[in-house]
């Protein structure tokens, strides 16, 4: 389980608004200083999120601390998703292209036909993704709970 601390922002019916410091490990990178996405993650050091409140923490308040979570698996597969079927469909269409083409222009637009396909077959599997449960963090405990189970972790 992938685990993050989090400050509840809001509470609503059965959901609750969790605002989460952003961690990076940009100031260790050596190319720190030409990167643009330690310029994107600088801008703003928090992410919100809302998740489902489940029964037994339905007394909830601004303010109190937390701990979010979310299974390996779930996060496994959605990075496969993200990263691995654009490059994969890049890599297929490429491969049929080269069969029956030798010229590079024609690759290169098999590449980019592949890698647009699988962009767009993500989009739409991530939408129906949204909607499972599986993928969705969830809250786990309240952060005086949290703190009791990572001593007896120790222990």
């Amino acid at each position: 389980m992938i685990t993050e601390n989090g400050k509840v922002l809001a509470v609503e019916d059965h959901n609750v608004w969790v605002e989460t410091l952003k961690t990076s490990t940009c100031g260790a990178c050596r190319a720190r200083h030409g990167c643009g996405q330690r310029m994107l993650a600088a801008s703003d050091d928090y992410t919100r999120v809302r998740v489902a409140l489940p029964a037994e923490y339905g007394n909830l308040q601004p303010g109190d601390e937390v701990t979010l979570g979310i299974d390996e698996s779930s996060f496994l597969k959605g990075v496969f998703l993200a990263y691995g079927l654009p490059l994969v469909a890049m890599l297929v269409a490429v491969a049929s292209a080269a069969q029956f083409f030798t010229e590079e222009w024609v690759l290169m637009l098999a590449a980019i036909t592949g890698l647009i396909t699988g962009g767009a077959v993500v989009r739409l599997t991530a939408s129906n993704m949204a909607l499972n449960q599986c993928f969705r963090a969830r809250l786990i405990s309240r952060a005086e709970n949290a703190i009791v189970q990572t001593l007896n972790m120790l222990d």
